[in-house]
């Protein structure tokens, strides 16, 4: 039989570990998977220049809030990251694609289409010690030399439960991204196909 004050200390041991397991403040912003060689453009792909999003929130560092009311912050930019990662997106699905940080840098390289964004809303919340639920929202615009032709607000969300660990927020943003980026690359893949 253990004594009681060992069992106490192993109780204690294990909560003071699993507390350090828990998700820390700061949100790493997690690339998605790099493109694989087999996403080659096809020859005739029309070319599409993605133009780093502005980013619309009040706080470009502050992504969340915690369940004692402290903040969820990144260090790294944000809409470079969303559109970093539409940029990817639309490369895998087949068109020829560039990236550039202003309008005036993508005109340049005189794209086909252009795509331009504005970052609205990304937020984490811990809704309980075993629940993080995370949101994202993106305006769009995607235009020819003509003008625009399509644009829309883009939503996700999601909700993770489990037991908590240092990258759950990291890989709920992923996911989270992922969600937000896959239809509106297959929304402008669509449009591109018909015009």
């Amino acid at each position: 039989m253990i004594p009681r004050y060992r069992l106490l200390w192993l109780v204690l041991s294990l909560a003071i570990l699993c507390a350090a397991c828990g998700p820390g403040n700061t949100v790493r912003l997690i690339p998605p998977p790099a493109l694989s060689g087999q996403s080659l453009p096809a020859p005739n792909a029309p070319s599409i220049c993605v133009v780093n999003f502005e980013d619309g929130r009040s706080d470009e560092y502050s992504v969340g809030v915690r369940r004692d009311g402290s903040a969820f912050t990144t260090n790294q930019n944000m809409s470079e990251w969303i559109s970093r990662a539409l940029a990817d997106e639309l490369a895998r699905d087949g068109l020829r694609v560039t990236y550039a940080v202003s309008v005036a840098q993508a005109r340049s390289g005189n794209p086909d289409y252009l795509v331009t964004g504005r970052v609205d809303n990304v937020w984490l919340k811990e809704d309980g010690r075993l629940q993080l639920t995370s949101s994202m929202r993106v305006n769009l615009a995607l235009a020819n030399r003509k003008g625009r032709i399509w644009s829309e607000t883009c939503n996700s969300s999601e909700t993770k439960a489990g037991l908590p660990s240092k990258g759950w927020a990291d890989d709920l943003l992923l996911s989270t991204l992922k969600d937000l980026i896959k239809p509106i690359a297959q929304k402008i893949v669509q449009t591109v196909n018909k015009k």
